[in-house]
């Protein structure tokens, strides 16, 4: 394969790799919205300093493992439940109306 063609492939690969990427953060927002409805059932509150802790040293024991650069592996993880927590605000705020 020359390096044109082998460029063709890794973009289109690349390119999967990103929609797959997408199509997880909407199943991971999509539970995040059941988990919100939970919460609000059992008058809990949207953010859990615990659970949050517990997952951020398992994203960063996985970046040891995948090469990844650990605060690139905290800002997408910062990026995940900021969005889960507006989800889950948005839930509250409509539970309350």
């Amino acid at each position: 394969m020359n390096e044109e063609n082998e460029l063709d492939v890794l973009r289109e690969r690349i390119a999967e790799v990103t929609l797959e990427i997408l199509r997880l953060c909407g199943e991971r927002f999509s539970l995040a919205r059941k988990i919100g409805e939970i919460k609000i059932r059992m008058k809990m509150p949207i953010e859990n300093t615990e659970v949050e802790d517990k997952l951020k040293r398992k994203v960063l024991e996985e970046c040891r493992v995948y090469g990844i650069d650990s605060h690139f592996g905290l800002k997408v993880l910062n990026l995940l439940l900021e969005e889960s927590r507006r989800i889950q605000r948005s839930l509250f705020e409509e539970a309350q109306t």
